[in-house]
């Protein structure tokens, strides 16, 4: 680093309000600190065929010093951690930078890779919709913080001493580079910026478009003529940097910028050098990629999609597993991955809450919407940074997007509803049309979870599901499974009409009670639950269904506005059971299944007198 580098703070700048015999000392501080790193410089550029244990030990107590300096700079002129704004209020793109995140340089430092992936989705969170007012000076280090394990920062590439080598939150000066170019293009004035001092060919460094960075010395600081907002999101193959402002640029000269010859970098990986205390086997940081499936509802269909797509150290993630026998509804087949995340204190935790506790009284989105987070969290803290392709389930998928636990990874989703923003239209609209019917206006998940679920299922790879309604939401994009049909004895019908419940608004029920009026018909409920209102089957021969339902059913109907899971349907489907059914109910054509419109009550009638007696 040269000398005029490592003043960092602006002569004209405002000073806090510190006496003036403190400012002094700081600068004189500053002053017999940096006359000693001159010094230590000298003796670090002796030149050596690998660097050596004493270059290392003269660096770390350079490092030392220069980091007091910064610290006593940053008293006499503080710089803040900024909030986050909003696209709205900042709706002109004013600079937009890609940079690719994969490269082919070295094929035996993957891991290095891996790793610097993971560390840019820890920074990038933490950058992501910053907005930095007008005057005001934006610091990377400020608004990162420093790269720790604790804070889920891993080893990546790191350029020192002209060797690229393995250390703690290396690759974030990828994100520093494109940073700093875009506030060069959206007209920023750059208050600190430090070159590389070694030059690998390709990199922004060669185009003069690089700023390294270092804890916390070692910064990258500018300040904005208008209010801008940054966007730094991974793609599967890019990081991508974005400043958008309130107005238009207007370019009076495109900012220059200095190109310079590479030069041959050696890595710790590949170099050959064994002599050097740094160096590591190429096996060390060689790593195959991996697929990793995580997973909240243990649907069968995605179990056995699950069992035909896994690989050797694929990695499962399950809300609940025993080496005894599971509950039904966390069956799943855990052999053959490489190991299973299962964090099953949570999960009891969360059922105990729900049966004993406050959440009881809360409406039901809500307890769901907090398992879900609970879950998201627990698994993307233990991701390994190996896995490159996802398979996770719906529910988790706007907090694994919000987390930036989805950048710079493939990921498919496991569909099991409506996209929130379809549903939520879809209820505004049946709430509209039937504003006697409460349940319509209940449902409603917040505001920031449809826009996450909206951004990612644009992202997603691929859209699984058995669900027919919903794989056709997703043209070219869904991989429709077949639904999986228990095993059951086949039956005669029966004499009763079987409704799954529960008797609310979305389940079609208020149509089922109005074609069943008046016929004398009997009508099972299966599984009771939640009832729209007090007496709401008035008028039906209505009783409770037992384990023998299957025997009794003359036809299942399940007329419903809202339907994700019909299990009831599939096991009257397998039995031989007649079923009618809306086409929400996701069930393509069977010969024991009959469609009706949803809200079509003469169309339900019509259906029902087909299995008179």
């Amino acid at each position: 680093m040269n000398a005029d580098q490592k003043e960092p703070w602006r002569r004209d700048a405002a000073l806090p309000r510190l006496t003036l015999s403190v400012v002094k000392a700081c600068r004189f501080g500053h002053q017999i600190a940096s006359i000693a790193c001159m010094a230590l410089e000298a003796t670090a550029a002796i030149p050596h065929e690998s660097p050596t244990i004493l270059d290392s030990a003269v660096f770390w107590a350079k490092a030392a010093v220069l980091r007091q300096m910064r610290f006593v700079s940053d008293l006499t002129q503080p710089v803040r951690r900024l909030g986050h704004g909003t696209k709205a209020a900042h709706p002109v793109l004013l600079a937009e930078v890609r940079s690719p995140l994969w490269t082919d340089e070295s094929a035996v430092e993957s891991s290095l890779q891996f790793g610097k992936v993971q560390n840019l989705r820890k920074a990038c969170l933490r950058l992501h919709l910053v907005e930095v007012p007008a005057g005001e000076v934006f610091s990377f280090w400020k608004q990162i913080g420093r790269a720790r394990k604790p804070q889920g920062h891993v080893q990546g590439r790191e350029l020192r001493q002209g060797c690229l080598i393995p250390t703690i939150g290396g690759g974030l000066c990828q994100l520093s580079n494109v940073l700093y170019d875009a506030a060069l293009r959206s007209g920023c004035e750059i208050v600190e910026r430090h070159a590389h001092t070694a030059i690998v060919p390709g990199s922004a460094a060669e185009r003069g478009r690089d700023a390294t960075v270092f804890w916390n010395y070692v910064d990258l600081r500018f300040r904005p003529t208008q209010n801008v907002l940054m966007a730094a999101v991974l793609s599967r193959h890019e990081l991508v940097v974005g400043l958008w402002g309130r107005q238009a640029l207007v370019n009076i000269c495109e900012p220059q910028a200095d190109t310079r010859p590479g030069m041959r970098v050696k890595s710790c990986t590949d170099c050959g050098v064994e002599s050097c205390f740094r160096h590591v086997t190429a096996a060390h940081h060689s790593r195959p990629s991996k697929s990793a499936f995580l997973i909240e509802e243990c649907w069968p269909e995605f179990d056995e999609f699950a069992s035909r797509m896994k690989l050797d150290g694929d990695e499962l993630f399950l809300p609940f597993h025993s080496g005894r026998a599971q509950p039904q509804r966390y069956q799943w087949d855990a052999n053959g991955y490489s190991r299973t995340v299962a964090p099953n204190a949570l999960t009891l935790l969360a059922a105990m809450k729900t049966k004993l506790g406050p959440a009881r009284q809360a409406p039901p989105i809500a307890g769901q919407v907090a398992r879900s987070q609970r879950l998201a969290d627990h698994y993307g803290e233990r991701l390994s940074i190996t896995a490159t392709h996802l398979y996770l389930a719906q529910t988790l998928l706007p907090f694994l997007w919000q987390r930036g636990d989805l950048g710079g990874r493939d990921f498919s989703v496991f569909m099991t509803r409506l996209p929130l923003h379809v549903l939520h239209k879809k209820l505004d609209d049946l709430a509209a049309r039937f504003p006697e019917r409460k349940t319509f206006q209940e449902f409603r998940a917040p505001g920031w979870m449809v826009d996450a679920e909206a951004e990612a299922l644009e992202r997603a790879e691929s859209i699984i599901t058995p669900h027919a309604l919903l794989a056709g939401l997703f043209p070219g994009k869904s991989q429709q499974l077949e639904w999986k049909l228990p095993t059951v004895p086949r039956r005669q019908p029966g004499s009763c009409i079987v409704f799954p419940g529960p008797a609310l608004a979305r389940k079609g029920a208020f149509e089922l009670r109005e074609a069943l009026r008046g016929t004398g018909k009997d009508l099972l409920l299966l599984g009771g639950g939640a009832s729209e209102m007090e007496s709401f089957w008035e008028g039906v021969n209505v009783e409770s269904a037992g384990q023998d339902w299957l025997d009794r059913a003359s036809v299942v109907v399940q007329p419903a506005f809202i339907e994700y899971s019909p299990r009831p349907l599939l096991r009257a489907l397998a039995a031989g059971i007649p079923v009618i059914a809306t086409a929400e109910c996701g069930i393509k054509e069977h010969k024991y299944l009959t469609t009706v419109p949803a809200g079509n009550v003469q169309a339900l009638r019509d259906a029902l007198h087909l299995y008179e007696e």
